[in-house]
C-alpha cells in the first residue's frame, strides 16, 4: 500500500498534476532526478484527470516507481522531488 501527500500542514492541493507539483514547491521541495533511493523522495505522477504525489518511503517503494518510469514501461508524465520531512505529510 502506497503513501501519498495531499496536504502539507494547512496547505492543501487540488487534484491536478500542476496542483500537486505546486504544493510541493511552495513547501520547499526541490526537483531531482534520482538514480537510487534517497530519504524524502516524492514522485508526482500525472494520471490524466487527477495526479498522485507518491512518497517513496523505502527502497522497495522507490524501485516500484523508478522501474516503471525510468525504464520506459510507464509513459505517464512524472516529476521527482525531495521534500524535507516527507514522512510527516504522507498518508
Amino acid at each position: 500500500m502506497g503513501k501519498y501527500i495531499n496536504s502539507i500542514g494547512d496547505d492543501t492541493s487540488g487534484a491536478s498534476y500542476q496542483d500537486k507539483c505546486a504544493l510541493l514547491e511552495r513547501n520547499g521541495a526541490q526537483k531531482v532526478e534520482p538514480k537510487s533511493f534517497q530519504k524524502d523522495l516524492v514522485c508526482v505522477v500525472n494520471n490524466g484527470p487527477f495526479a498522485a504525489a507518491g512518497y517513496a518511503y523505502s527502497e522497495r517503494e522507490f524501485d516500484y516507481f523508478y522501474t516503471g518510469f525510468e525504464k520506459g514501461s510507464d509513459p505517464r508524465p512524472h516529476q521527482w522531488y525531495i521534500l524535507p520531512n516527507a514522512a510527516d505529510y504522507a498518508e
